[in-house]
């Protein structure tokens, strides 16, 4: 039985209904992102990039830490860091629709040209927040509708500012600064996101 030609102009032109549809819901979504000025703000250490490498090299430097050279030579292996993908994932889409992608470093801002080479394509805007007040002011300033981070010092920040606070888990091999206790605020937890 060889299907009629009805018959498949009828199922291609309810496909390209479906299409049309679905480029339209795309484009009013990315319109509507884009008007409201929507944004995410994500951590970058243990967040959006395993930076576990960069920091156990920095325990074999022989640095003063938290000098400017300190943070210079941090920054310089950034460049090596690698995406989490399931952070990086939800981030690109959430782009693809118009949502600005705010990264957010705990980390002075030396020697950072490589790091912000690496993440501009993904994210919308690369910030050097080194104290927690930085990153509150941050959070306070640019309203975005959630923080996604994997420190509880980051955390706090997020709920200090009335921003949903959401939690990134960490690798059980990562060995980041800063607290780390999923769950223990009340946060949401993304779901496989340690890997």
């Amino acid at each position: 039985n060889r299907p009629s030609a009805g018959n498949f102009f009828s199922r291609l032109l309810f496909r390209i209904k479906i299409i049309i549809s679905l480029v339209f819901l795309w484009a009013l979504a990315y319109s509507i992102n884009t008007i409201m000025k929507n944004s995410i703000a994500i951590e970058y250490d243990g967040g959006i990039a395993d930076s576990t490498k960069s920091w156990q090299a920095m325990e074999k430097e022989s640095i003063k830490k938290n000098s400017k050279e300190y943070w210079a030579k941090i920054n310089a292996f950034g460049e090596n860091d690698q995406a989490k993908p399931i952070p990086a994932l939800l981030c690109a889409a959430a782009k693809s629709v118009g949502i600005k992608i705010y990264v957010l470093c705990d980390r002075e801002n030396e020697n950072t040209e490589n790091l912000k080479k690496t993440w501009q394509r993904l994210a919308t805007g690369i910030y050097f927040t080194p104290a927690p007040n930085d990153r509150y002011v941050f959070l306070e300033q640019h309203k975005p509708l959630a923080y996604a981070a994997s420190s509880d010092e980051n955390i706090i920040q997020s709920v200090k500012a009335e921003i949903l606070p959401v939690r990134i888990k960490r690798s059980k091999k990562t060995k980041l600064p800063g607290n780390y206790n999923p769950g223990k605020f009340g946060e949401k937890i993304i779901p496989f996101s340690q890997f």
